[in-house]
């Protein structure tokens, strides 16, 4: 009797978030439309690949210009707002272009929500706990949980790296790691994204995720250089560094960045010691997490590990945005796996914090939308992350304590 009424709020929570979400978005669907949003640098890449533009993918000049033909009445952009992923994302985008702008951002927010509403086909199988739930409601979670949101108002390509991070886990859960490795490789359109993540599973033992990595990230470098070609391919990486170094003339702001270079930026913006003191926090952060990901516990740990992973992936990620928290869904539904089929929890209160902050839009609007200072949530996700490591090393004592005690007499 008392489990019904506990349902039936979260239902109904979760039902008021969306309204929340699809008001902001109707209110701002005309700027949406103008292009105002980040699918202007995917809209723009892709008609650049249609047109045989590939070479000068990277010249801001030109990417302006394009964006000034399908998008001219924004204000606020007096230069390109620049398209910094690989050469190879840019063909997805192409067949969108054939559209006009505001019927192919409808038409990748629908691709968008056919993702979301894969991933409890997807995962059922594996998260037993949550088997009893209807899809339906897996879905009107990832449409509450911000990020998701904010993916889908912007026109990112984050979701499309959470289906990629939901293959993966289903690939590693049958032990099907060579799969595991090239659904992995395909997200490297974000490869602060899937690097470190990739780093971390070695660490685990999971060597033969590289038989599936490498030849996919081959195929993608080739056809990166069939766009761009060797110069642009070369071109590439000074470009995104130029960039970063640049803050793109204020299109980057770190302060907006929810990993540990927002959270640093935020207390010493323009120090000279603060990229040193990034890598240094980062290298630090994701030894721990190596450390972590080690314990043994067999097949019991690994959800805890995978989503340990995946949260220590976009705290050192040196690029991050809010959208790009998307991929910590799945962390989401994996701890609420967790929580219903373990009788102790022993960081559920850091984890109960954190994803509770992450459902409640009216925090996330100011301190994203209002304020700009997103930095904020990568304390949340350091919670996030003491939770979920505590709950490892108190299963991996506890079964070492096990091993230590052997049968009884």
């Amino acid at each position: 009797m008392k489990a019904f009424p506990a349902k039936s709020a979260i239902v109904i929570y979760l039902a008021g978030v969306f309204i929340v979400h699809a008001a902001v978005f109707w209110n701002v669907r005309k700027l949406v439309w103008k292009g105002y949003s980040d699918f202007t640098i995917y809209y723009c890449a892709g008609t650049m690949a249609r047109q045989g533009l590939g070479r000068q993918l990277y010249d801001d000049r030109e990417q302006f210009r394009v964006q000034r033909e399908f998008a001219p009445d924004v204000a606020i952009r007096q230069g390109a707002l620049p398209y910094n992923h690989p050469p190879f994302e840019a063909l997805l985008f192409a067949p969108f272009t054939y559209f006009s702008y505001p019927v192919a951002f409808v038409l990748w927010d629908v691709l968008n929500l056919a993702m979301l509403t894969a991933l409890p086909f997807l995962l059922r199988p594996h998260l037993h706990q949550l088997q009893n739930y209807s899809p339906l409601l897996w879905v009107l979670a990832s449409l509450a949980f911000f990020p998701v949101f904010f993916a889908l108002l912007q026109g990112q390509d984050s979701i499309l790296l959470l289906l990629l991070y939901a293959l993966a886990f289903a690939c590693l859960k049958k032990n099907r790691d060579s799969f595991a490795g090239g659904w992995l490789a395909l997200g490297l359109f974000k490869p602060q994204l899937v690097l470190p993540f990739v780093v971390l599973l070695l660490v685990q033992g999971r060597k033969k995720v590289l038989y599936g990595f490498f030849p996919a990230a081959a195929v993608l470098a080739v056809v990166s250089i069939a766009i761009v070609g060797r110069a642009g391919a070369i071109l590439y990486p000074q470009y995104v560094f130029h960039l970063e170094g640049t803050l793109a003339r204020g299109a980057i702001v770190p302060a907006d960045m929810p990993n540990l270079r927002g959270m640093l930026d935020f207390f010493f913006p323009g120090s000279p010691y603060l990229v040193p003191a990034i890598l240094a926090a980062s290298l630090a952060l994701f030894l721990v997490t190596a450390w972590e990901c080690r314990k043994s516990g067999g097949n019991n740990l690994f959800d805890l590990k995978f989503s340990l992973a995946t949260i220590a992936t976009v705290l050192v990620s040196y690029h991050a945005l809010a959208y790009d928290l998307s991929v910590l869904m799945l962390p989401v539904l994996l701890m609420a796996q967790e929580l219903l089929g373990k009788g102790k929890f022993r960081g559920y209160r850091s984890v109960f914090a954190a994803v509770g902050i992450l459902f409640f839009p009216p925090l996330q609007l100011v301190v994203y939308a209002r304020y700009h200072r997103a930095a904020l949530l990568g304390w949340v996700l350091l919670l996030w992350l003491f939770g979920v490591a505590k709950q490892i090393s108190f299963q991996a004592s506890e079964g070492l304590a096990l091993q230590t005690a052997g049968p009884a007499d």
